[in-house]
C-alpha cells in the first residue's frame, strides 16, 4: 500500500459513515479534513460558515424550542455585547493619560546627555 491508499480508505469510510448522519454529513467531512490538514480554501470558508451557523443556532436555541425560550436565550449574548459597548464608550469618554509622558518622568532625574535611568547600575 502506498501513502495515498490509506488516506483514500479513510476518506471512503468517513464518507459512508457521514451519509448515515445525513443532516451532519457535510460538517463531519469538513471536520475530518480540518483535523487532517487537507481543507481547501473553499472548504475552509464553508467550514467557517457552518461553525458560525452552529454557534448562532446554539445561542438562539434550537428549532424545537419554544419561541419565548429562544427569545430569552438571545438576551444573554445581547446583554454581553451591550456591556462591552458600554465599556468601550467609557474608555473613549475618559481616556488614560498619554503613554508618551512616561519617559519624561525618568529624564528629569538624569543629567543631560546620559542614557542611564536613576537607580540603575548603582550598587
Amino acid at each position: 500500500m502506498n501513502d495515498a491508499e490509506p488516506a483514500a480508505v479513510i476518506d471512503d469510510h468517513f464518507t459512508a459513515e457521514a451519509r448515515t448522519l445525513a443532516d451532519q454529513a457535510e460538517a463531519n467531512l469538513l471536520k475530518l479534513a480540518e483535523l487532517r490538514g487537507t481543507l481547501t480554501p473553499e472548504q475552509a470558508r464553508r467550514w467557517t460558515d457552518l461553525k458560525a451557523a452552529h454557534v448562532r443556532a446554539r445561542v438562539l436555541g434550537g428549532s424545537g424550542e419554544e419561541p419565548v425560550a429562544r427569545a430569552v436565550a438571545a438576551l444573554g449574548p445581547l446583554a454581553d455585547r451591550l456591556a462591552a459597548l458600554g465599556a468601550a464608550l467609557g474608555r473613549a469618554a475618559h481616556p488614560r493619560p498619554a503613554a508618551a509622558a512616561t519617559p519624561a518622568r525618568y529624564a528629569a532625574g538624569r543629567p543631560q546627555g546620559t542614557t542611564e535611568v536613576p537607580g540603575e547600575g548603582e550598587e
